[in-house]
């Protein structure tokens, strides 16, 4: 929205300089030795005089006409000012709102994180590791500053912004993201935040970590896909360490991001109607992978229900996501 006292200035300057040129027209014009002899003229001498170009084929050369030249110089100087004043203000604009994210971004399929803070920050190098496409959200320049420190801008796009501010998330292509992680320190922060975030984008796949477990109805009310209890996770491998620290350490080492390609994961692929594994039962598929891939299948995931160890007479079908235990260059080998 442009402002009102820029308008008035501009107006006003504007008037000033047509009072000037008609004036200089008018002494200039009934000299009879002056060469600027119509109001074209004046016009011209003006604008080469004002844009410091100075072709020097019209100039006054009466008294008065010289006074309103010497104007239009100093004037010449004060645009020139203005314009160069003007272009490092937007220049310098420009790169803060790029730095900044207000400039937003294409990625599409991605990881969104919503909040930062230690915890946040364990979230995302994971992601980053896996190579997965990251953008987070922020609302202060410090974290800006540290998360611009820590990723590539190719492997992470950060946006500073009010996180309140609903519409400002398109900026990260919200809507178009593989998972949005909400993160706040306090529980009921978050449960906030999901209430008004989920009434913005409905559709969208959302993860939190909460401490208080009681909450976990309430996320689920609100569609949150994933509710994540802190405590109970670290409780139980807590108790694994403790029972069976063998099964704890495997677990550890499967769900953390592999650092070469030829580290083991677990893994997780969309079938497509398409795939040649749909319509086959699950223990022919387990040996083919396992012979030919060296992949082992572990559980089956259809309409949102997890099926570990499925029968042998379950068939595979198209839209299934096959959960199974694979290094980097194997998992390349499951046709989705």
């Amino acid at each position: 929205m442009l402002n009102t006292k820029k308008i008035l200035a501009f107006l006003g300057t504007l008037l000033g300089y047509n009072f000037l040129v008609y004036q200089l027209y008018i002494v200039e014009s009934d000299f009879p030795e002056g060469n600027i002899t119509n109001l074209a003229d004046a016009y011209w001498y003006s604008l080469v005089t004002l844009t410091t170009v100075g072709y020097g084929d019209f100039y006054p050369v009466t008294f008065w006409g010289r006074l309103i030249g010497f104007l239009f110089v100093i004037g010449s100087l004060g645009i020139l000012g203005y314009l160069l004043t003007e272009l490092n203000v937007r220049i310098k604009r420009y790169l803060k709102n790029k730095e900044m994210g207000l400039l937003g971004t294409k990625i599409s399929n991605h990881c969104v994180i919503i909040g930062w803070n230690s915890f946040s920050k364990q979230v995302a190098e994971q992601i980053v590791k896996a190579k997965e496409p990251l953008a987070v959200v922020i609302d202060n320049e410090e974290d800006l500053k540290q998360i611009k420190q820590l990723y590539d801008s190719k492997k992470c796009f950060v946006l500073q912004t009010e996180l309140n501010d609903f519409e400002s998330l398109e900026k990260v292509n919200i809507k178009n993201s593989k998972r949005v992680y909400i993160n706040f320190d306090s529980d009921t922060d978050t449960l906030v935040y999901s209430i008004s975030l989920k009434k913005k984008y409905e559709d969208l796949k959302c993860v939190v970590a909460i401490e208080n477990i009681e909450l976990k109805e309430s996320f689920n009310y609100l569609g949150i896909q994933y509710i994540i209890p802190r405590k109970e996770i670290i409780s139980k491998f807590i108790a694994s360490y403790v029972f069976e620290p063998n099964v704890a350490l495997l677990t550890e080492d499967l769900i953390s991001t592999s650092n070469s390609a030829a580290d083991l994961d677990i893994c997780e692929t969309k079938l497509s109607s398409n795939s040649p594994l749909v319509g086959k039962n699950y223990t022919s598929t387990f040996i083919e992978q396992k012979e030919q891939n060296n992949i082992v299948l572990l559980a089956v995931s259809r309409k949102g229900q997890l099926i570990k160890n499925p029968s042998n007479e379950f068939i595979i079908q198209a839209e299934d996501i096959l959960i199974y235990m694979a290094n980097g260059m194997q998992k390349e080998l499951i046709v989705g």
